[in-house]
């Protein structure tokens, strides 16, 4: 070989090989992620290699959609699931979770760059509605000083327990500009609250300063073909003095026996307003024995017990009734069981708890 057919060899070879790799060689997914039938931007798709991953599974790979709801992903030939998701806050700041599963999963990737035909994801959480009668339910007007209040949130409960806190049982109607709002049901006996938090959220314990309310004539009691209008529903500002007597009696009162530690997210980032939960049973269903007071900024956590004993700890943000799109959950898992030894008297550190969030 001469030196000038070396030189070539040398330079051109290089040059071959980065031409196959180039994206003509390309193997992988695009798309296109929609809502309300328009392109979603800034949402986020995750490959995975198993339909029956867990929720401590990691995707294989992520990426996002840009302004035109469009992705692309670069990936080695193989079978694959795909998943959408976006946290989206509409015009009155309401929390809306957006997920969907791809119709067309699982997808095979061979050769090239494989376009999956366009698809919507769906706000999560209102499937669980309760299926209203024809021509029923209830109406009214949530007020502050005797003045319509709006993008304030009406709950529907089946039963007052709890202060009737939590998930609402029923969807979460938002009220409109003159504070109105008009809820279809199902015929049965129904326990209505209304709040506006400062934050807009749908969901969480009312801080000092959000608005907070619970109609004067619970039980409101329904029979088939029944619309009821409830007049006002009055609200009134959660004041510092009552936040800090709130926390200091009831489920967070102080005692000498307690839990402390951390919440955590995956990353090891703090959670904050997630709540720990003491059962004496390791199924731990049911209302918990013991509620700590929300986490703060900084994570931290004082679960107070009654006594020493042996108890399986949980966390969550919210309290009563199904799991709901956004909220943190979490268990304790130095044991299988979730289960921790207390000694009686004494402050026991579990240290840094996990949560993660639900889609």
């Amino acid at each position: 070989m001469t030196r000038l057919s070396r030189f070539f060899t040398l330079i051109c070879g290089p040059i071959l090989l980065l031409a196959a790799c180039t994206p003509s060689g390309e193997s992988g997914l695009s798309g296109t992620l929609l809502f309300a039938d328009q392109p979603l931007s800034g949402a986020q798709v995750e490959i995975y290699l198993k339909a029956e991953k867990d929720r401590s599974t990691q995707p294989f790979a992520v990426t996002t959609t840009d302004d035109r709801g469009r992705f692309r992903l670069t990936l080695p030939s193989g079978n694959y699931f795909l998943i959408g998701k976006l946290r989206h806050y509409d015009q009155s700041g309401r929390t809306r979770m957006l997920m969907a599963e791809c119709p067309a999963n699982p997808l095979t990737v061979t050769d090239g760059l494989r376009e999956i035909a366009p698809f919507s994801l769906r706000e999560m959480g209102r499937d669980g509605q309760l299926v209203a009668d024809p021509d029923t339910g209830v109406s009214g007007r949530v007020t502050l000083a005797g003045q319509g209040l709006k993008n304030a949130y009406v709950y529907v409960y089946s039963e007052d327990a709890a202060g009737m806190m939590g998930p609402s049982f029923g969807d979460a109607v938002l009220t409109d500009s003159a504070g109105r709002f008009d809820i279809p049901l199902p015929a049965g006996k129904f326990f209505l609250a209304a709040r506006k938090r400062a934050d807009g959220a749908r969901m969480g314990e009312p801080q000092a300063g959000d608005y907070n309310g619970i109609y004067v004539d619970n039980p409101v009691r329904l029979e088939r073909g029944e619309t009821r209008d409830i007049g006002d529903l009055e609200l009134k500002v959660v004041s510092v003095t009552q936040r800090a007597a709130r926390l200091g009696q009831g489920k967070f009162a102080a005692t000498g026996t307690a839990l402390s530690g951390r919440m955590v997210d995956s990353d090891g980032a703090p959670v904050a307003g997630v709540y720990v939960f003491a059962y004496l049973d390791s199924r731990m269903v049911g209302k918990p024995t013991y509620i700590s007071a929300p986490t703060g900024g900084d994570g931290h956590f004082t679960l107070h017990l009654g006594s020493g004993g042996t108890y399986y700890i949980g966390a969550r943000s919210t309290f009563g009734g199904p799991l709901e799109p956004g909220e943190w959950v979490g268990t304790y898992d130095q044991r299988p069981d979730h289960g921790v030894a207390v000694a009686d008297g004494k402050t026991t550190v579990l240290g840094e708890l996990t949560v993660r969030e639900v889609w």
